[in-house]
């Protein structure tokens, strides 16, 4: 499915509500792609998380820890095999690996979050500057009203 080019629009040609409409829209979009970037972040975050974490396996063999049933259930176990892990992969896909390789993995998995955070935070850069253009245009518009009405009334 292709993505439809965005329309343009003279906003000269809008009404004050038209606008008022459209500067609404753009900040609700605004709100949503500020709001990707923080999910974005949290994402990072977490491979982040699991990247420290394979590190610490690292000539751990031995070591005892809490390994989590539930979020508020453990169980004590000792690692025994710290030369490998299970990575997510995505949709609820598992690989064996190796601490490197899964490190590397979650590298590349930050790397690619953060350009989708770059390219959002472009997008709401863009929009911001069209929504200060409406605001502009906007505040054109209610001057040009304001010196028509008290042409108006002068004339009166």
């Amino acid at each position: 499915m292709s993505e439809a080019a965005p329309q343009q629009v003279n906003l000269a040609t809008l009404s004050l509500d038209q606008l008022q409409m459209v500067k609404e829209q753009i900040e609700a979009e605004i709100q949503t792609l500020s709001e990707s970037i923080g999910q974005l972040r949290h994402a990072s975050n977490k491979y982040l998380e699991a990247k420290d974490a394979m590190g610490g396996l690292k000539g751990s063999d031995g070591k005892e820890m809490l390994v989590p049933l539930t979020s508020s259930i453990y169980l004590p176990g000792t690692i025994n095999a710290n030369e490998k892990v299970l990575v997510d992969v995505g949709t609820g896909y598992f690989v064996e690996m190796g601490i490197d390789k899964g490190q590397d993995f979650a590298n590349r998995k930050v790397q690619l979050i953060t350009d989708q955070i770059n390219k959002v935070q472009s997008a709401i850069n863009i929009k911001r500057s069209n929504l200060d253009t409406i605001i502009q245009v906007a505040q054109t518009k209610i001057s040009l009203l304001r010196q028509q009405q008290q042409q108006q009334q002068q004339a009166q």
